[in-house]
């Protein structure tokens, strides 16, 4: 029973997540940065990241990265402008992973997880357009970027876990 009720409010949580995207993205899809013309993110997946006692802290809907290109490429030239969006990059396998902020125009906080769900440390407050590593204490099979301040807000920290959900 209560295995069905998690389900049922993951559902639930999808759905409401889902639609204030489609709401606040409006007919042509999501908001553009206030610096171009490309969308802040695709809406690709959700992710939830759990406090230690398995309570949902925080949602984002996120753009995966999942090849090689997509990897490289992440958030350069693109903003956040709120809490809700991020990037997922998925791994083949877990190893040591390294980041940057190359091109990247504003500050981020990145949450390095294992193969478990489990978050290995987060690089908070990184330097925007910096060529600074950023790396995970461990093997890591998922990074999540999200605004800079997020970890913060939400209690992000080792000892929470991740899990997400594809949309598309």
């Amino acid at each position: 029973m209560a295995k069905a009720n998690q389900r049922g409010i993951w559902n639930l949580a999808v759905l409401v997540v889902s639609g204030l995207i489609a709401w606040a993205a409006g007919p042509g899809g999501l908001a553009p940065a206030q610096t171009g013309a490309k969308p802040v993110i695709r809406s690709d997946g959700l992710v939830e990241i759990l406090a230690p006692d398995g309570a949902v802290a925080a949602t984002l809907a996120v753009e995966i990265a999942e090849t090689p290109e997509a990897r490289a490429r992440g958030l350069m030239g693109r903003v956040l402008g709120d809490f809700m969006a991020g990037m997922l990059f998925i791994f083949e396998t877990p190893q040591p992973q390294t980041f940057w902020m190359r091109n990247t125009p504003s500050s981020l906080d990145m949450m390095f997880i294992d193969a478990g769900g489990r978050v290995l440390n987060v690089a908070a407050h990184t330097t925007p357009l910096s060529d600074q590593l950023y790396s995970s204490a461990g093997p890591a099979l998922y990074v999540v970027e999200a605004k800079a301040g997020f970890a913060d807000r939400y209690g992000i920290r080792p000892g929470c876990s991740m899990r997400w959900k594809r949309l598309r």
